[in-house]
């Protein structure tokens, strides 16, 4: 055995450089953690009592009584932890409260609806005064005439031609067409018959050119049960749609006696004529004449206005009251004065075969019987008779029968 001391020396603990201790180590950790955790628990009991403390204080609202505000005063939330109270507690203590006069201030104010936009929407102003859209007609209805009517205007009302009312009308109305006069109008173009006598639907239908279908088919007639050899009940109605009837010449009678049914024969001969006879204008029976030698206008400085048609037999040309009418020929008088077929103050003159008429006159220069010039001054223009407007009508008839003018005269 050695003889070697080993000798012991004491060492401060700030020398040693051996681990520490791990147990000892966790034990005064565990020591830190629970003075932590007490003083974050005094924390949150302090902090617990402090919310209570609001919370349970009464809430006060400034509200001024001169001036109230219209917005609601509502509790921050800012404060409420969040281990917050219960539901009743809230919505005894947190709901806002509305002073009475705020309550008021909010109802009086008006509501305003905006858009996703922000822009604010408007209603418009309610207009009782609807307008409704025309709706196709399923009948024919009458039309009372006013004052200044005529054919070509009503036609244009109701958007149908002008022959349409001319065929579905009696002569004497379309004629004269004074106001308060009931026009028949129809739904459509074509013409409206009123069954009379022994006729079928397939005799009816080829007087105005249509196939007997057109009229049995139609939504405008009640014909149930029809065929087209049935013959309608007298009275019956049809509306026959697309159907067209003969020439309608809507005008005086013009009468010949002696000589030839042209006119053609001199005075010695014995031709007479007449017009309209019974108007108060009318001349009665008056030699005939012969033939004129050239034509000319019966108007100067006019204005076109309706020409020449079947319901129209005549140029309207319009011009200042008083204006100079003149003969359109060389002729006789067989008419001067008023007509009541709607003409008014009329002249027509005899040349022949040729008949020349001269309507809604404001004066008169001739008288019956006189003879006249081509170009001789006869009247003033005016606005007499079923008119509108001053205007002279100007027909010529050839063997009485209505002419254009246009293939005579150049206007």
């Amino acid at each position: 055995m050695s003889d070697d001391r080993i000798e012991i020396k004491e060492v401060e603990h700030i020398d040693d450089t051996q681990p520490i201790n791990v147990d000892r180590i966790a034990d005064r950790k565990e020591r830190w953690r629970s003075v932590l955790g007490f003083v974050c628990l005094i924390m949150a009991v302090g902090l617990t009592i402090a919310t209570a403390l609001v919370i349970s204080s009464p809430t006060r609202l400034d509200v001024e009584t001169e001036t109230p505000s219209v917005e609601p005063t509502f509790v921050s939330m800012a404060a409420i932890p969040t281990n917050e109270p219960s539901s009743e507690t809230l919505s005894e203590n947190l709901l806002p409260t509305l002073s009475p006069i705020e309550a008021q201030a909010l109802l009086s104010t008006p509501i305003s609806v905006s858009s996703p936009n922000s822009i604010q929407i408007v209603r418009n102003n309610y207009d009782p005064f609807t307008i409704i859209p025309d709706r196709p007609r399923s009948e024919a209805i009458e039309y009372e005439v006013v004052s200044g009517d005529t054919i070509n205007s009503i036609a244009e009302q109701f958007g149908l031609q002008p022959e349409t009312i001319a065929w579905s009308n009696p002569r004497s109305i379309i004629q004269i067409l004074r106001p308060g006069d009931r026009v028949t109008i129809l739904p459509v173009d074509g013409v409206y018959h009123v069954a009379i006598g022994s006729s079928t639907i397939a005799e009816i239908a080829a007087q105005y050119g249509v196939d007997p279908y057109t009229i049995l088919n139609s939504e405008f007639n009640t014909i149930n049960g029809f065929t087209p050899d049935t013959v309608p009940p007298s009275g019956t109605p049809l509306v026959i749609a697309g159907g067209t009837a003969e020439q309608i010449s809507w005008n005086p009678p013009v009468v010949r006696v002696g000589g030839g049914s042209s006119g053609n024969s001199s005075v010695s001969g014995g031709s007479q004529i007449s017009f309209a006879d019974g108007d108060p204008g009318s001349c009665g029976l008056v030699d005939n004449p012969g033939g004129g030698a050239a034509w000319a206008r019966p108007i100067n400085n006019y204005t076109w206005i309706r020409g020449f048609a079947s319901w129209h037999p005549a140029v309207d040309l319009a011009a200042p009251e008083g204006t100079s009418v003149y003969a359109a020929n060389g002729g006789r008088v067989i008419f001067a004065g008023w007509s009541n077929w709607g003409y008014g103050n009329t002249v027509v003159l005899a040349h022949g075969p040729f008949t020349t008429i001269y309507a809604h006159l404001g004066s008169i220069n001739v008288g019956c019987g006189q003879d006249v010039t081509s170009g001789q001054q006869i009247a003033g223009s005016g606005n007499s008779g079923n008119s509108s407007g001053p205007h002279l009508h100007f027909e010529i008839r050839y063997q009485d029968a209505p002419q254009d003018p246009t293939f005579t005269i150049g206007f």
